[in-house]
């Protein structure tokens, strides 16, 4: 068993790939001595003196330092390239910053010749806005006093011509209270759509046209008037004020007689209504009844085509029916006339009928034994004929049978014959 596990161990320690590397062999030390580093890989790695190193055979952590050396240097050279990257920049902001100095010095210096030389024109030209803004000062007070002035007048203007429109309104108003004979007799024209006196705009600084409203004043006819006096129109209002309250009693007559009208109305309307409604009633009462009617209309033609399918056949083609015919016929032929036009069992029927009643009366009056000794008679020569007719039934019965064997007799024989 110890030689075995010897075994695994030497091939362990004596395999030359780990992981797919390629790594020197490790040979067991038979002598004991340390071994450094710098026996590892003498070309990378140098004997620090003064300072012994500890001795590690483990590749693994071999393969770490190499890594962490690697990202060492990795690190290193990045951040001397991020050192002369701020190096390169900072010299290109301390060109850009100087340059930039030097251009505002010039234009400190530009600015300045050009204030020097500008400053007494400037002067000049503050001097004469603060006399230009003490004249617009003073003309605009006198605007706003000429606009005071120009309000004033037109308000005047205004106030003269309402009131003047005011004046007219009551000369028409007067004009159409006086008799239409004087309008007639001085020519009065009542012109409600007359135009204004005086035109107002909004502009301010528009002029008003005299001569224009000189001439507006002058077109205006002169006034006339009927009512001289307040009196007069004091008259005419009584007077109006009488024949309105004339027009109201009248009024209130016309609204009761309306009122009566109305009332008759209502009732008339009611009693229309009523009617209408009876009226409505006697329609759906006739509908219903009609439409009873087609439903027993509907009905009776069942009833009657049954009957004619069930009845009417029996009635007029069965074989009863056809022998009480032959009997009535040949009772009527025998006893009346021939049957030349035809008559139907029932015009027959009634034919004997009355035969037979004729007949009845004049046996009324023969001799009653004499009536008797026919009637035996009669009843006699029935009783023969029934006997012959029950012999005639009996051979035609034989006559029958006969005429079924000879047919029989003559027919091919139904046996079958075996040979």
């Amino acid at each position: 068993m110890d030689s075995a596990k010897k075994k695994k161990r030497i091939r362990r320690t004596t395999r030359k790939t780990i992981a797919g590397i390629k790594l020197p062999p490790i040979e067991p030390n038979g002598d004991g001595d340390i071994k450094t580093i710098v026996d590892v890989d003498p070309s990378f790695y140098s004997l620090v003196e003064g300072r012994p190193i500890r001795p590690n055979a483990s590749i693994h952590k071999y393969k770490q330092h190499i890594k962490e050396v690697a990202m060492k240097r990795t690190i290193h050279g990045f951040l001397v390239d991020e050192m002369l990257r701020i190096d390169r920049e900072i010299a290109m902001e301390r060109d850009i910053y100087e340059t930039a100095s030097k251009h505002f010095d010039e234009y400190k210096n530009s600015f300045d010749k050009f204030l020097a030389h500008d400053n007494n024109k400037t002067i000049a030209v503050m001097k004469k806005s603060d006399t230009m803004a003490k004249d617009l000062a003073n003309q605009t007070e006198e605007q706003r006093k000429a606009n005071f002035e120009l309000s004033t007048i037109k308000s005047k203007l205004q106030y003269i011509d309402e009131t003047l429109s005011i004046l007219l309104s009551f000369q028409t108003f007067l004009y159409k209270a006086s008799p239409y004979l004087w309008q007639e007799k001085y020519k009065i024209k009542l012109d409600e759509n007359r135009t204004e006196i005086c035109t107002m705009n909004s502009d301010i600084f528009c002029k008003v046209d005299i001569d224009l409203v000189k001439e507006r004043l002058s077109q205006l006819p002169p006034p006339q008037l009927y009512f001289e006096t307040p009196d007069q129109l004091l008259t005419v209002f009584r007077s109006l004020e009488k024949q309105n309250l004339n027009y109201l009693l009248v009024t209130e007559e016309l609204t009761v007689e309306k009122n009566k009208f109305l009332k008759a109305l209502d009732s008339l309307k009611k009693l229309l209504r009523q009617e209408l409604d009876f009226i409505e009633q006697k329609i759906k009462e006739t509908r219903e009844i009609i439409y009873m009617n087609e439903i027993r209309e509907i009905e009776v033609k069942e009833v009657f085509y049954r009957i004619l399918e069930e009845r009417i056949q029996y009635l007029v083609s069965s074989e009863m029916a056809l022998q009480i015919f032959n009997y009535v016929e040949f009772a009527y032929e025998h006893l009346l006339a021939p049957n030349e036009t035809n008559l139907s069992s029932l015009d027959m029927a009634l034919a004997l009928e009355t035969e037979y009643d004729n007949l009845q009366l004049d046996i009324s009056a023969f001799d009653l034994n004499l009536v008797k000794a026919i009637e035996k008679e009669t009843y006699e020569n029935s009783s023969q004929e029934i006997n012959q007719a029950k012999e005639a039934a009996k051979l035609l019965r034989d006559v029958d049978k006969l005429s079924r064997r000879m047919k029989s007799s003559y027919e091919p024989s139904r046996k079958q014959l075996h040979y």
